[in-house]
């Protein structure tokens, strides 16, 4: 699975991305953050008419036909293998792509706690994107609609398999236009390890609350 992640390259995505709409806008968050937890709202990257649009969303999926937005009903992630015949998601898959930026997620390591927590991210620390979906639910009450997305995971590569046995989907640049416009199915699968780098860190990062620079820093050098 992939619960936390890290961007902090906020301030960025301004000026990649020329649509931006109100939500981010009126987005407070415009800090680094380096402890991004579900049920958090965060910069994502979605098709509008054609082109790119920079907005924010809830993590934790909400599917449009639902009539009650219950927990279990708000996945954080999608299994690539699974996610074009679920019913939760296929819908999504066809016309609900979207990009969540990012420049480096957490997993944890072991089966029995206390678990080791592991920053994970580029070895040249360039940013990137996970593959994900997105849905709009609107409370029967209300005429509010609430955005919210998920993000796809895979098998593990050869680095993530040491910690973990799943990872997210992970795109680079040139594949943006290929998942948010095409859908393109053959971008779910393991990103190359070769170009990735793992290293652990504190178990501070544990706590959703705890939003700090240092939840990146080695364990080593503490």
């Amino acid at each position: 699975m992939c619960g936390r992640y890290v961007l902090r390259r906020i301030d960025a995505l301004r000026q990649a991305v020329k649509h931006i709409e109100p939500a981010f806008e009126e987005f407070s968050e415009t800090k680094a953050r380096y402890n991004i937890a579900p049920s958090q709202y965060v910069p994502i990257i979605r098709d509008d008419h054609g082109q790119e649009a920079l907005t924010v969303m809830k993590w934790g999926l909400i599917p449009g036909w639902t009539k009650e937005a219950k927990p279990k009903l708000a996945p954080i992630n999608a299994k690539a293998e699974t996610v074009a015949t679920s019913g939760m998601f296929r819908q999504a898959l066809a016309k609900r792509r979207c990009l969540v930026p990012a420049d480096g997620f957490y997993e944890w390591q072991g089966s029995k706690r206390p678990k080791q927590p592991y920053f994970i991210h580029m070895k040249d620390d360039s940013s990137f994107a996970f593959a994900g979906l997105w849905e709009r639910w609107t409370p029967p009450e209300s005429d509010e609609a609430l955005d919210t997305f998920t993000i796809i995971t895979t098998t593990p590569n050869e680095l993530m398999k040491e910690i973990h046995n799943r990872m997210p989907v992970i795109l680079d640049a040139a594949e943006f236009d290929r998942w948010l416009f095409k859908g393109d199915r053959e971008l779910l699968r393991p990103f190359p390890a070769e170009r990735m780098e793992a290293y652990k860190v504190s178990t501070a990062v544990n706590k959703p609350s705890h939003d700090a620079p240092d939840c990146i820093k080695p364990l080593e050098d503490r």
